[in-house]
């Protein structure tokens, strides 16, 4: 059985940070910090996430909740922005994914997503994708351990 999607634009953003965050730490440090990450992104709920300010990230960087990475923790805010915009133009943010998974594949997808997204190479839109549910072919045991479907 395929892993479900999220049922939120939250749980995009969700996973799209923690695929940043990923980048060069592993899956355990990230999920032992992520309660934390997720109650001071706010649930991760777009609208709130995209009007934080610079003083709120410079806060978040010196927050024991979060991985203290200030550009990593910019990047959700600027990415949250992002997706709020291209939501408002589909529907939701997940639309807008569908819509690009259905139109370019995996390659066009992830292509696209790393052009759009602070933070996310081709690669971690690949994984991005795979971690959000989406088909991306065969993965190696090393890919699924570190981005299979999060919980």
């Amino acid at each position: 059985m395929a892993p479900s999607r999220p049922n939120t634009d939250a749980g995009y953003l969700d996973a799209a940070a923690r695929i940043i965050f990923m980048g060069g730490l592993n899956r355990q440090v990230v999920e032992g910090k992520w309660p934390g990450t997720r109650e001071a992104f706010l649930d991760f709920d777009i609208d709130k996430v995209a009007e934080l300010g610079d003083d709120d990230v410079d806060g978040l960087a010196g927050d024991d909740r979060v991985i203290k990475y200030r550009a990593k923790l910019a990047a959700v805010v600027t990415n949250a922005r992002t997706m709020r915009e291209l939501a408002a133009e589909q529907g939701s943010f997940g639309a807008y994914v569908e819509g690009l998974y259905n139109e370019h594949g995996v390659a066009g997808a992830s292509k696209r997503l790393s052009d759009a997204f602070a933070y996310i190479s081709a690669e971690g839109a690949k994984h991005w994708l795979y971690a959000t549910g989406y088909d991306i072919g065969e993965v190696s045991e090393k890919v699924e351990r570190k981005y299979a479907p999060f919980g």
